[in-house]
């Protein structure tokens, strides 16, 4: 049991930890570039980058 309720602290200050970077980072969430949902010639929404 007390191997459980650490494991939850544990992620519990993970995640407030990443909120709080987030919060005074002060920048919206980027979603990552088009990747492999871009076809040939196509332009990233995100970074204007052109896929090859």
């Amino acid at each position: 049991m007390a191997t459980i309720v650490f494991a939850l602290i544990v992620v519990a200050l993970s995640i407030g930890g990443m909120a709080i970077g987030l919060i005074l980072n002060k920048k919206p969430l980027q979603p990552s570039c088009g990747g492999i949902y871009l076809e040939k010639g196509d332009t990233c929404s995100v970074c204007g980058k052109v896929k090859d």
